[in-house]
């Protein structure tokens, strides 16, 4: 008597196809990319953009405050790019004067003539803000602005009454209260960390909006939540370089997510400091 078919039919696993090289790199390539041009938004940067429609409408300035790779940058970028026609944005990358500052201003605001003495940048600038409709001046990185740029920037708003937000580290109001100018930039937001709740919803965002990997990685769960807070400390700018090195090396290992040995590893050797061969065999 003949077997009926189900009991003689072999179950067959199915299995994702492996990425070979080229589609490995060229999947990595796509994340970074999405990564840099998209922003992600969190609890912790909406709080922020609230504050910061707060001082357009009240006419104040204020300061952003917080330590690096949280996403201070990435957050006051996207929201000049939100209302280009209303809201400058600066970075400060090095050590810059009043000349310079003013400048780069003129120049986001697409003034006719961005260049000329410091004398004249400035009652220009001044006279500009307000009738090209700017409602808002963003500086970052701004604890490297001189001295002189700082004090100009008081004269500036106290001529035009367009608000200016400096943004930058904590080293940023220790360069204002040296200058005795820290009450004129006196309304503060704290830019810190993700909080616990805000990290998760984040790293979700991130697996499905982002990753998009043939299998779930569940970032936001068990081991693979705990290695990417301690190593991160919920910090945007690292989680977002360590994803994308345990990707890419995910991948090269056959994985279509994001393995968890592999995520440690990684995550265990980014930012520390070199140790000589000779000290780790004696540790």
């Amino acid at each position: 008597m003949a077997q009926p078919q189900l009991a003689t039919q072999s179950i067959v696993e199915v299995l994702a196809p492996r990425l070979d090289s080229k589609a490995q790199i060229a999947k990595t390539i796509d994340i970074e990319e999405i990564f840099r041009a998209c922003f992600i938004t969190t609890d912790r940067a909406s709080e922020c953009f609230r504050w910061l429609d707060e001082l357009r409408i009240l006419k104040q300035c204020g300061r952003i405050i917080g330590p690096r790779n949280v996403g201070k940058s990435r957050a006051a970028l996207h929201y000049r790019d939100e209302d280009k026609k209303r809201v400058s944005y600066v970075n400060a990358w090095s050590s810059l004067s009043s000349k310079r500052l003013f400048s780069e201003i003129l120049k986001d605001i697409n003034h006719a003539a961005p260049t000329g003495k410091r004398q004249d940048l400035r009652p220009r600038l001044a006279g500009s803000l307000e009738l090209f409709g700017l409602e808002l001046v963003i500086i970052d990185n701004a604890q490297h602005l001189q001295k002189e740029a700082l004090l100009d920037l008081k004269q500036l708003f106290e001529e035009c009454n367009v608000p200016i937000v400096l943004a930058g580290v904590r080293e940023l109001d220790e360069l204002l209260q040296d200058c005795d100018l820290l009450t004129n930039f006196p309304t503060l937001y704290e830019f810190e960390q993700l909080e616990y709740d805000d990290f998760k919803k984040t790293l979700t965002t991130i697996e499905l909006d982002i990753l998009s990997l043939p299998e779930a990685s569940n970032l936001a769960e068990g081991n693979i939540f705990e290695i990417l807070a301690v190593s991160t400390n919920a910090r945007m700018g690292i989680l977002i370089k360590i994803l994308t090195k345990a990707v890419l090396h995910s991948l090269k290992n056959g994985f279509h997510r994001v393995d968890e040995s592999i995520l440690e590893k990684i995550a265990s050797r980014y930012g520390t400091k070199y140790i000589p061969l000779e000290n780790r065999n004696r540790n």
